[in-house]
């Protein structure tokens, strides 16, 4: 919210009360009230973002009254879809009735004190304000306070001449500004829970929040702090900024009484003696948000942020749903997708769903009809490229597919055709689109009340034809794409199957040869026995350790080394053999090369990369202060992970090989030690587990804040009370709640995860991350549940949500599943088309209420994604990564690493997506390109 408006619209609440009626609107159509419903919630957003307590009062009032009648609907039930759709679910509104409660209690104060100010000072002296309850002398004397800090002008800082309308300040360009030392930190949080976790840089110093209040001047409240903060107070007219912390704050005018809010007064309007030199700013999120993306700049990253009590449902779990009517059902959404993606535009096109709607002019005719013929002309110039890049490896495909066994390069040719043939696919779904799109379009002309006139007519009906005749021919060619793909399938199978034979015949014959090397020597006659000498035992020798000379490169072996004991391991410094291809590139820009199917680990492995965080936190050697040697690993995956990622950022090789991080991996897990093809998704979890492990040693407070919730208990139960940067950056938690449809019971349940897996809907070529998601946090019904309260087994809903959103979210793909219909058991592969975002991601519907309170954003940015081309039998692995170097998407195709363009990510070979809630982290610095 902006700075809030003054009060002008009435004089007290039941006056704004009138202004919030709404006519009788009880006969109205349900679509036209709840068109009405949606703009009067976002008329209510508006104002309130814009500071107006009173108009936003009033549409939110509208809105409830409206939400009231629609409630009382008979076809309220038929239509609980469409009002989930257009409105929200009951959290959604939960969330807007708590705002409208706010907002209430906020005017009815601001309404009080205006009466109270308008009335004659010797009423205000007397003590008799009429106000809601009798004030006594104390609380008159605060008000006079507050009235004689409110009475300041808003738009001049006293004394210093600076705007009062503050800008806050993002934990990146906190952190950007720490490092100049020029920035002045005071931190109001209570000194209990300064002392418990605080950040770790000189300027920084706590200004106890019990010390803080009204009243006060700068020179008063100086008086009460400790020595060393005194100095540091004393520095805030030499430091071009000074900045205000408390836990969660992340308004610019905070919200009244705090101590945030009454120290911003004291030293805006109560410090005489001192002239800023830039206005003061307050850090977006407080130190809550703060440690969670820079955890290594604070004593104790885990420290957890007081609850602030509200009513007694902190002490047990939220209730998420009052009525199993409010959940939403996993039919519902199959319905839905059933009838809504045949027409779901699958790439970032123009949307017209609109403008068919209302095709009322000849200029709104021909526009509809000029923007199909645009993406068209768009689409066929890409399909023909592809097409002809195909034809050139297909020609170098057939020269090669009957050898007994491929090459390195044949194997790219394969790898390169199987892409070409994904975007060959998505490009067919993109046609017949347009086709959906151009019937949709004649049908509702057929509809149209408005006739054309007739030399208009036939020039649409003539474009109309030109581009059906243009979509047909693509059709044609695709028909003709397919037969060919066909063919090279059972090409490959042969080729398959003919390396299966050749490899049994080499083996066949080394078995053979063996037999016949052991026959020859049975035929040999022995030699003589030798004679037998006592054998003498062996001295053993003596070490005299304090000559043993230092560890040194040259002493090191170029292979990898097996597994050693944790104290060896630590002190040497590990000679690794990463065999590069010199050549500059970019930072962040080398790529990877394949050591035999290994594609898989190094989609993953450039994901990771682009993690900024997780990069930084490896580049700069910060994980080496919180390695674990205890677990079964040691420490030693996230010592070779860090060293992988510090040279692919260092910017002066082509490509590297992970030959040390392979070799490591195969020893604790033997799937990932051989040359067959794995799956990225397994390679990922299993990977993900490690590092955290790796990296437990970040303990949790030995008696952590009461009263812990049910969400709390579980993820401590998890972490063990040691916890690790990956914990704090992939894994987020899930609520599953079951819920009695006798008694409406809810139980709930807690499980932590570090991505989620979503079905693809079956049966539907083109589908959007949306409805996936949909599916996953939908209810299913279960039967025979144990109800609590009922005694007895009864039929429930079952609905999961999420109570803890990491900052990175990982979303997998559920694209290989097991085909039942054969007679032998195989798996096949999903080639859906999924539209995702790039940006803009909102996980709000998908969230608990609890959740839902967290200061922190809900909308996430996509940065990385995991491709899989092919079947189950062949396929091959990519990664599209957004660097935030550039601000530009890159392939890594392997060694090769080439600019991608943002439109072209978007694909149906995408199988893991990495989204982030955090700001990029500006770590690419000179600094850590010396330390290199």
């Amino acid at each position: 919210m902006s700075r809030i408006r003054d009060l002008y619209l009435c004089k007290n609440i039941d006056d704004l009360e009138k202004q919030s009626e709404l006519p009788d609107v009880r006969d109205r159509k349900m679509k036209m009230l709840l068109e009405t419903a949606k703009k009067l919630i976002a008329e209510a957003e508006k104002y309130y973002r814009q500071g107006d307590e009173e108009m936003a009062y009033v549409f939110y009032t509208k809105y409830f009254s409206l939400l009231s009648i629609i409630y009382k609907k008979r076809d309220y039930n038929e239509s609980k879809p469409m009002i989930r759709q257009m409105l929200g679910d009951n959290r959604s509104n939960k969330m807007t009735m708590d705002r409208l409660e706010m907002l209430t209690k906020s005017l009815s104060e601001r309404y009080d004190r205006l009466n109270a100010k308008n009335m004659p000072d010797n009423t205000i002296l007397d003590g008799t304000l009429p106000t809601r309850g009798s004030l006594n002398s104390s609380s008159t004397s605060s008000l006079i306070n507050q009235e004689r800090s409110r009475s300041i002008s808003p738009k001049v800082i006293e004394g210093n001449g600076f705007p009062a309308s503050l800008r806050l300040m993002t934990s990146q360009e906190l952190y950007e500004s720490m490092k100049t030392q020029k920035v002045l930190i005071m931190d109001c949080r209570p000194s209990e829970d300064y002392k418990m976790s605080h950040l770790i840089y000189s300027l920084a110093f706590n200004v106890p929040q019990e010390l803080i209040q009204y009243g006060m001047s700068a020179g008063k409240l100086q008086d009460k702090l400790d020595p060393e903060s005194k100095k540091l107070w004393s520095a805030r007219a030499i430091k071009d900024q000074v900045v205000l912390m408390d836990w969660s704050c992340s308004d610019p005018n905070p919200q009244e009484g705090s101590a945030i809010a009454v120290l911003l007064n004291i030293l805006q309007n109560w410090d005489p003696d001192v002239t800023y030199r830039s206005p003061i700013k307050i850090l977006e999120g407080g130190y809550d948000y703060f440690k969670m993306v820079y955890p290594f700049m604070c004593t104790n990253p885990m420290v957890q942020a007081p609850t602030t009590p509200q009513t007694d449902l902190n002490l047990i779990d939220d209730i998420e749903y009052p009525s199993v009517f409010d959940i939403q059902m996993k039919d519902e959404i199959l319905n839905t997708t059933t009838t809504t993606t045949a027409t779901s535009p699958i790439r970032p096109a123009i949307d017209r769903s609109s403008k068919m709607a209302a095709l009322q002019t000849y200029k709104e005719k021909e526009k509809a009809i000029e923007e199909i013929v645009k993406e068209q002309e768009v689409l066929l110039e890409k399909a023909q490229e592809n097409d002809e890049e195909l034809q050139k490896v297909a020609k170098q495909w057939n020269s090669i597919y009957d050898k007994k066994q491929m090459d390195p390069a044949d194997q790219e040719i394969l790898y390169k055709m199987m892409q070409l043939e994904s975007v060959a696919e998505d490009y067919k779904l993109d046609n017949i689109r347009l086709r959906e799109e151009l019937e949709e379009y004649k049908r509702r002309e057929q509809q149209s009340v408005t006739q054309l006139p007739p030399q208009q007519t036939q020039e649409v009906v003539e474009k109309t034809k030109e581009i059906e005749a243009k979509i047909a021919d693509r059709l044609r060619r695709d028909e003709q794409l397919e037969r060919e793909k066909e063919q090279r399938a059972r090409q490959l199978a042969i080729a398959r199957e003919n390396k299966k034979f050749f490899q049994s015949r080499q083996l066949e014959k080394q078995l053979q040869q063996q037999q016949q090397e052991q026959e020859q020597q049975d035929r040999e006659p022995s030699p003589p026995m030798p004679e037998v000498v006592q054998p003498i035992k062996p001295s053993i020798p003596q070490f005299d350790r304090s000559i043993k000379p230092q560890l040194t490169a040259h002493n090191h072996q170029q292979q990898p080394q097996p597994p050693q004991s944790p104290n060896i391991y630590a002190l040497q410094e590990k000679q690794r053999d990463f065999s590069p291809v010199r050549g500059a590139v970019g930072r962040g820009l080398t790529g990877l090369k394949n050591l035999g199917n290994t594609c898989y680990m190094n989609s993953i492995l450039q994901c990771l990369s682009n993690t900024p965080q997780l990069a930084e936190y490896c580049i700069t050697d910060k994980y080496k202060n919180y390695i674990s040697r205890n677990n079964k690993t040691k420490g030693q995956i996230v010592e070779e992970v860090a060293a992988l990622i510090k040279v692919l950022w260092n910017g002066n090789y082509k490509c590297v090989a992970s030959k040390d991080l392979r070799y490591v991996i195969g020893q604790y897990q033997k799937m990932f030690r051989g040359i067959e093809q794995q799956d990225s998704h397994e390679f990922l979890t299993i990977l993900m587990d490690w590092l955290h492990s790796d990296l437990q040693t970040l303990t949790v407070p030995e008696y952590p804040r009461e009263p812990m919730t049910a969400s709390d208990k579980a993820w401590l139960d998890f972490t063990k009370a040691k916890e690790s940067l990956i914990l704090h950056l992939f894994y987020g938690q899930i609520k599953s709640i079951v819920k009695c449809t006798t008694c409406d019971k809810e139980s709930a349940t807690y499980e932590c995860f570090s991505n989620l897996s979503l079905e693809l809907p079956e049966n539907n070529n083109i589908c959007q991350l949306s409805q996936c998601l949909d599916m996953y946090f939908s209810g299913e019904r279960i039967s025979g549940w144990n109800c609590p309260a009922c005694k007895q087994k009864r039929d429930a809903i079952k609905k999961l949500n999420i109570s803890k959103l990491p900052p990175v979210l990982v979303i997998h793909l559920k694209r290989f599943y097991a085909d039942t219909d054969s007679l032998s058991p195989t798996y096949k592969k999903k080639q859906n088309y999924l539209r995702f975002p790039l940006e803009n991601l909102n996980m709000s519907p998908y969230i608990t209420i609890s959740e839902s309170r967290r200061n922190t954003t809900k909308s996430y940015e996509l940065y990385a994604v995991s491709n899989h081309y092919g079947s189950m039998e062949s396929g091959h692995y990519t990664a599209f990564c957004k660097s935030g170097t550039y601000g530009k998407w890159f392939k890594f195709d392997d060694q090769m690493v080439t600019p991608q363009d943002a439109s072209t990510v978007v694909s149906s070979a995408a199988y893991i997506l990495f989204y982030t809630r955090l700001a990029p982290s500006q770590y690419i610095t000179e600094s850590n390109s010396s330390r290199l």
